[in-house]
C-alpha cells in the first residue's frame, strides 16, 4: 500500500497547476484558503499587501500587464475578498478574531461551516478510499502515482462545476441522486479526464471517483444537510474557486463558478478586483478560446 503525503504548498494552493498524488487534487487550496478565512483579518490584509507588490505594469502603456502573473495575482486577491466575506458572515465568537476550528459535522450555521462540511465530506473523507481502490486497480506503483496526481488536474474542480449545473437544474433533493445525474457526472469527468492508462482502466478510475461522491451526497442528504438551494450554489461556486489549481485553464469554473460569484447579491468580490478579474480574463478568454465567453 502507498503511503500519500498531502503537501502543504498544495493545501495553500502555492502552485499554479499543483498535480499532488497525495490527495489527487481533493484538498488543494481550499484547506489553506478556509483556514485564512478563519483568520484574523490582520493576516488576510497582510497577504494582500504582498500580492498587490506582486502585481506587474506595463510601462509603456501605462497600466497592469495583461500577463499570467496578473491573473493569479488578481484570482487570488478575488479569493482573498472570499476570504473575507466568510469571516464577516460567520455568527460564532471570534476569539481574538479568529473563528473557531471545530466546525460541527454537517454544519450549516454560516456559508464557512456549509464550504467546510461538503469539502470534508464529499472531497478529503472520500480520497483515502479513492487512493486505496486506485492501489487496486493499477498495481504499478509509479502509475498509481501518476494516475494520482492526473485526478488533481481538474477534477475535482469539474465535479464541483457540474454538481453547480445539476442543482441549478434540479428542484427536489431526491432528483440529485438519480442514476441521469450520475450519468452527467461521470460523462463530465470523462471528457476531462485521462489517466494515461487503457481505457478500462481510466473509466473505472471515473466510477470509483463517482461512486465513492455520490455515497457522500447520499449521506449528507441522510443528515438532512441543505444540498439544494441558493447557499448551497454560492458554497459550491466558492469552493470550486479555492479548489481549481488553474482557473485560466478551465473555463467552466469561470462561467459557472466565478462569474455567478461576481454577480452574487451579497456583493463577495469588491468591484475593484471584479473589475480587474474581468478585464485580465477576457482578454484571456479572447485570445485563447473566445467560445468560453458564450
Amino acid at each position: 500500500m502507498m503511503t500519500n503525503t498531502h503537501r502543504a504548498n498544495c493545501a495553500n494552493a502555492q502552485r499554479p497547476g499543483c498535480k499532488c498524488s497525495g490527495c489527487g487534487g481533493s484538498q488543494h487550496g481550499w484547506q489553506g484558503w478556509t483556514s485564512l478565512a478563519a483568520d484574523q483579518p490582520e493576516k488576510r490584509d497582510d497577504r494582500r499587501r504582498e500580492l498587490k507588490e506582486e502585481t506587474e505594469a506595463d510601462q509603456r502603456a501605462g497600466r497592469r500587464s495583461f500577463n499570467a502573473r496578473n491573473r493569479q495575482v488578481y484570482f487570488d486577491l478575488a479569493r482573498l475578498d472570499i476570504a473575507d466575506y466568510l469571516w464577516a458572515a460567520d455568527d460564532r465568537p471570534k476569539i481574538n478574531g479568529r473563528l473557531p476550528c471545530d466546525v460541527e459535522p454537517t454544519s450549516t450555521s454560516s456559508d464557512l461551516g456549509r464550504m467546510d462540511t461538503v469539502a470534508r465530506e464529499v472531497m478529503e473523507n472520500t480520497w483515502p478510499e479513492i487512493s486505496a481502490g486506485i492501489d487496486s486497480l493499477v498495481r504499478n506503483e509509479a502509475d498509481a502515482r501518476e494516475v494520482k496526481k492526473r485526478l488533481a488536474d481538474h477534477t475535482w474542480c469539474g465535479l464541483l462545476v457540474a454538481l453547480i449545473q445539476l442543482i441549478e437544474k434540479i428542484n427536489k433533493a431526491v432528483d440529485l441522486l438519480t442514476d441521469t445525474a450520475k450519468q452527467f457526472i461521470t460523462g463530465t469527468l470523462s471528457r476531462r479526464f485521462n489517466a494515461g492508462l487503457p481505457r478500462l482502466v481510466t473509466d473505472a478510475v471515473i466510477r470509483l471517483v463517482v461512486d465513492k461522491v455520490w455515497s457522500a451526497l447520499a449521506r449528507l442528504l441522510e443528515a438532512h444537510f441543505p444540498i439544494l438551494g441558493t447557499d448551497t450554489l454560492r458554497v459550491l461556486r466558492m469552493l470550486a474557486i479555492f479548489t481549481c489549481p488553474s482557473v485560466e485553464h478551465h473555463p467552466e469554473v469561470y462561467k459557472h463558478a466565478v462569474t455567478p460569484l461576481m454577480g452574487d447579491a451579497h456583493e463577495i468580490i469588491t468591484d475593484e478586483i471584479k473589475t480587474h478579474v474581468v478585464t485580465l480574463f477576457n482578454a484571456w478568454w479572447r485570445r485563447r478560446a473566445p467560445e468560453a465567453l458564450a
